[in-house]
């Protein structure tokens, strides 16, 4: 992109805006040929076509005819249905952009662009086929059909054409369809070996594998994977891989396959969708640099090979490991807790129903040291309901998030002892949804929370008391709790009869809660003007916590028994 946008920037550059509507606008009016009468129009080096307008097929020939020296077109989001044989003439492209388009396929025309360097058709949605003759675009460095993780991939693609392997410039192949050979179309269709030579790709590269039947995909496939994992070491640039398989495919027979995957260790993000062994392949954790590591939907999987000693490990994201019964550390603890995770800053475990702890040796009672992460930031764990032990997490500074889960980690860590800083005094939000072993919380560890700006809590039915401290806690801006039946008080003295001073407080929503506890929030509503100088809203709703946020304000709605409201 550097290159191209140093050769672009050498020559002229006219901006035309609307052109499309404009064309289109002339040649139904005076049904005549367009003479743009500009001196300039044969110089025009870039054209960009405004998203929005309503795309003429007619467009081609004046394209093509009148701006023969172009060399970026920009022709995006624009309902084109093909591209015409007649784009062979801007023989000068270097920059073609055609994405967001309904073409079905792309004219084999396409690659007599010799000097074309960048190909955009992310968002092609209906694209099902890549040019035959790809492999003559000599000096195409990036092939952009978008990636799931973007959400713009080519999601019809059918697979990728014989010969992209000679494209030895490429540093962008956002995705690679591997399909059966045994189609129609055999002859045309390029196998995972074409990737084997790419050596400089950059960015994200995301492999698909699907419209196989077992037993082909171990035939056609197996020596293939093979012979990539060979070569993925050479690629030295390639910071992160994406590989996404039917769930039919792969059994834990076939984890040999994936054992001979071995990545370069610059790999950084690494993310595996739809794996159905039920052991992983060792060498994940000797990726030394990895920075990401997202596991979804490996419904086998039973436990992951250790990962708290990569040094680089920022992010952590498990869901929907419907199998797994523990998270490998292997005796990390007791080797010393600096080299846990020493680097993760986020961690994010849904859907992990049969997990019960974090390590299997927490199974020993007789350990002497608790784990806890040094450096994690934010924590996120959902429907992870036998989870009732993992290693503390005193270090949370941006948000805890726990949604039908057990309260005994949070518990843990909010009385556990440290000489530098109390655990959670830098967390600034906490949500808590659906905890079924939530009764109350230690009230030392609220007292913690000084940081703390956002308290929500949701349908934790057992729940009779929220202490908060009696000193307040000062950065306090938003407490919601809804559906709490048995939560009778807001403050560590109950005989108060009232909830601390809050001088932060802007918003306090109270709904589906115990008679008196709503009593008491029409109690703090009378003389809370003086008391909380920033209130903005307090809303009691005994029934229904349904409320319409309308322009910075709530507005009542149906259910309510009680709102006061200051502002301006």
């Amino acid at each position: 992109m550097h290159d191209l946008a140093t050769h672009v920037a050498g020559f002229h550059r006219t901006k035309v805006e609307r052109l499309g509507n404009w064309i289109s606008e002339l040649t139904r009016q005076n049904d005549t040929e367009l003479d743009l009468s500009l001196s300039s129009a044969k110089r025009l080096r870039t054209l960009v076509l405004l998203q929005g307008g309503k795309w003429d097929e007619g467009l081609w020939e004046y394209i093509c005819r009148e701006f023969r020296r172009l060399r970026v077109l920009v022709l995006s989001h624009l309902g084109m249905k093909e591209v015409s044989p007649l784009i062979e003439k801007l023989k000068h492209l270097k920059y073609l952009d055609l994405s967001n388009n309904d073409m079905e396929a792309l004219s084999n025309s396409v690659t007599s662009l010799v000097n074309l360097q960048v190909l955009k058709l992310n968002g092609c949605r209906k694209l099902k086929e890549l040019p035959r003759d790809i492999s003559k675009l000599i000096n195409l460095r990036h092939l952009d059909i978008g990636c799931t993780l973007d959400g713009d991939l080519c999601m019809d693609l059918e697979y990728m054409p014989r010969g992209i392997g000679k494209l030895t410039s490429l540093q962008t192949l956002s995705c690679f369809v591997v399909a059966k050979k045994s189609s129609s179309k055999s002859e045309m269709i390029g196998g995972l070996d074409e990737l084997s030579r790419l050596n400089e790709l950059r960015g994200r590269l995301e492999i698909i594998v699907s419209r196989y039947r077992r037993n082909s995909w171990i035939f056609e496939f197996g020596g293939a994977i093979l012979e990539f994992g060979a070569r993925l070491v050479d690629k030295k640039y390639l910071p992160s891989m994406t590989v996404r398989l039917d769930s039919d495919l792969f059994g834990d027979s076939d984890i040999d396959l994936y054992d001979k995957m071995l990545p370069n260790s610059s790999l950084q993000e690494l993310r595996v969708e739809v794996y159905v062994g039920m052991r992983f392949p060792s060498w994940v954790s000797h990726l030394s640099n990895l920075v990401i590591i997202v596991l979804e939907n490996c419904r086998s999987l039973k436990h992951i090979p250790p990962l708290d000693g990569i040094p680089s490990l920022q992010e952590l994201t498990i869901v929907h490991l419907d199998g797994l019964d523990y998270i490998d550390s292997e005796g990390v603890g007791g080797k010393g807790v600096p080299m846990f995770f020493p680097s993760l800053k986020r961690l994010v475990m849904r859907k992990c129903l049969r997990l019960k702890r974090w390590s299997r040796d927490e199974m020993n009672d007789d350990r002497s040291i608790m784990l806890s992460f040094p450096r994690l930031s934010s924590l996120h764990i959902e429907r992870c309901p036998n989870l009732t032990s993992m290693p503390l997490f005193p270090t949370l500074d941006e948000g805890l998030f726990l949604e039908r889960t057990s309260s005994m980690p949070l518990q843990q860590t909010m009385k556990m002892t440290s000489p530098v800083s109390s655990p959670l005094s830098k967390l600034k939000s906490l949500h808590m949804t659906s905890i079924d072993d939530l009764e109350s919380l230690p009230e030392v560890g609220l007292q913690n929370l000084s940081s703390l700006q956002q308290l929500v809590i949701f349908g934790c039915e057992i729940l009779k008391s929220l202490p908060l401290p009696d000193q307040g806690m000062p950065s306090l801006q938003k407490i919601e709790v809804g559906n709490c039946r048995e939560l009778k008080s807001l403050s560590e003295s109950e005989s108060q009869g009232r909830i601390p001073y809050l001088p932060s407080l802007q918003l306090l929503v109270i709904s589906d809660c115990s008679e008196e506890l709503s009593g008491r929030a029409r109690g703090w509503g009378k003389e809370s003007e003086e008391e909380w100088p920033n209130i903005k809203h307090i809303l009691d709703i005994l029934i229904d916590w349904n409320y319409i946020q309308m322009e910075g304000r709530y507005v009542k709605g149906e259910g309510w028994r009680y709102c006061v409201e200051w502002d301006d």
